[in-house]
Formats: C-alpha cells, structure tokens, sequence
C-alpha cells in the first residue's frame, strides 16, 4: 500500500512546546499507523510560475520509539505540495496578509487533489470573531461596528451597560477590553472606543458582558464535526479573561447533552465548509468564539483517552 505523507504548516519547531504541541501529536499518532509527516514553516513555502502548485522545503519527522521526547528531523528537501495527500495549517496566529498568502499558495494543492486542513478558503471567509454570527440562535447579541457612538449605543441600549470589545483579528485574549459604564463615566468609555476604533476606522466587536465567565469558559474541541474533547477555562482571580497566557486554569468538564447538541449542529455546518479542527468557547450556554486557525486544548485535565490516535484513525478514513 502506497504511504499517505502530510505535511505540517507550523510555527518554528523551536517555538514550539513540545509537550503540549497538538500538531506534533497529531503527527507522532500518524507516524504510529504507518504514515509519513513532514513539518515547513510559511516561510518555507514558495511557487515557481513554470509550475502548476507550489512547493515546501520540508522536513521529515521521525518517532523512533513512538514517544514526542524521541523526536528526530530529518534536512529539509523541496516537495511539491501534491506530493502530499493531506496538509494541514497549524500556524498560529497573529492572522496577518502573511497568513493570507500562505492560504493562497495551499490553493493550489486544493487544486490539485491534496485535503487542506483547514480548508484555506474557509480560513479565508470564516473570520474566528466573527463566524458566530452565522449561528444566531447559538449566540448572545453582537454588534460589529466602527462608528463609536454606535458602539456606545449598543453597550447602553443592548449589553445593560457592560460590554466586552474585541479586536477581529488578534488571539489568546489580546486587545479585548471590558466597558462598564457603571464603573466608567460615558466619555471615558467613547474615549476609549474612539481610540479602539481609530475614530472610526477600525471594526471592533462588541458583545454583552456575561458574568459566567468568573465561573470558567468551557473549551468544546471538534473534529470532522464532532465533539472530541472539553475542558473548563477558569480565569485567575478577577481578571474576566479565560486564557490560559492570562493566568487561567485548566479543569475537567462533563458537558451536558444540550451543550454537545449545541457544539456538534454548528461543527457539522462547518465541516462542511472544510472545517475539520474547531475549539469552541463557550460561556454559559453560549458559543463567544469559533477558533479554526490552529485551534488549543484538545487535552484537558485529567483525560485518559487518546485523541491524537482517534484524529489519525478519522484522518486516514478520511484521505481515503
């Protein structure tokens, strides 16, 4: 039988927490079925007008004892992309036009054949702020806007005074502000959205404040449109944001069946859009953010299964 290779679009290797890094077990568990999996950096990809896709200089990974610990890789080598069945992008953000291109360069394995996760065109479309806005009856009001004033409005006349504000295109809780205006005077809270939005300038998100999230925000982790794994986020002390950059803790969670409803009718839709890797945040009953770039922690405390095995089992099924 033919050997399937997948190639990992990844941060630098030496950036990476090797005893965290999901891509990396998710490679290690192919390696371990009898595949092939080779890791590049966006800046190792390139395309050559007199060819019909573009290439990576990449580098093989090995696992000599099926361990992460007994990493090895190999020199890098130029591959064409459709010298790969499957390619998945796990660079994380910051979701700049260096991101972009690279989605345009993944085209053209799309073109040719080769599964893309995730798909780079829904990369491309379904912005991680902004994509719940697909699934109203799963959200709490939002408003998306430039226009200070009418950011203002919203917070008094739809968030009961108290807001969140989100940049659209950063990650891991950066830029996002709480407004409260039973804390905040009114000028200060337009004095900071005109400075937010570049008076006018610049689109932000804005979302009630949901007091839950002192209780924790839940991680649903989704594949291929199903939920794999949950965890609770639980912020530290009375900072309201449930990264885990920001001091946040990790604990298990049993998820109820409404909640696993909930979670799988929009990975499905998304699924079938391209989107196989999903990390919803959800507060309350409530899905805040829709993470497809290079979606975290798929492993919460205290879980015994082993994700990575069934994600190459579903990958392998999945390639065909």
């Amino acid at each position: 039988m033919a050997k399937i290779h997948h190639l990992f679009v990844i941060d630098p290797i030496e950036n990476l927490n090797l005893k965290l890094d999901s891509s990396l077990r998710v490679a290690r568990a192919l390696c371990n079925i009898g595949h092939l999996a080779y890791i590049c950096t966006p800046g190792q990809l390139e395309w050559l007008s007199r060819e019909s896709c573009a290439a990576a200089f990449a580098q093989e990974l090995a696992f000599p004892d099926g361990n992460i610990d007994s990493l090895r890789i190999s020199p890098p080598r130029r591959l064409r992309l459709d010298f790969f069945q499957a390619i998945h992008m796990r660079k994380d953000p910051p979701y700049d036009m260096n991101y972009i291109a690279s989605t345009w360069l993944l085209d053209s394995a799309v073109a040719r054949g080769v599964k893309v996760y995730n798909s780079p065109k829904a990369l491309r479309n379904l912005n991680e702020k902004l994509s719940i806005f697909k699934f109203p009856e799963a959200i709490r009001d939002g408003h998306v806007s430039a226009d200070p004033q009418q950011l203002l409005q919203f917070i008094k006349e739809s968030a009961n005074g108290d807001a969140v504000l989100k940049p659209l295109t950063l990650y891991g809780g950066r830029g996002v502000l709480r407004l409260n205006l039973s804390q905040q005077k009114e000028e200060q809270v337009l004095h900071i959205l005109r400075e937010e939005t570049q008076n006018g300038q610049d689109l932000r998100l804005l979302q009630a404040f949901d007091q839950r999230i002192f209780q924790g925000e839940v991680r649903a982790f989704s594949v291929n449109g199903k939920a794999l794994s949950w965890c609770l986020k639980k912020p530290h002390g009375d900072n309201f944001l449930a990264n885990t950059r920001s001091g946040a803790t990790l604990e298990s969670y049993q998820p109820r069946a409404d909640e696993i409803a909930s979670v799988e009718k929009v990975a499905q839709s998304l699924a079938d859009e391209g989107v196989y890797f999903v990390g919803f945040d959800i507060i309350g009953s409530f899905i805040s953010e829709i993470n497809i770039t290079s979606p975290r922690l798929l492993h919460g405390p205290n879980d015994t299964r082993d994700y990575y095995r069934e994600i190459a089992a579903d990958l392998a099924h999945d390639i065909g």
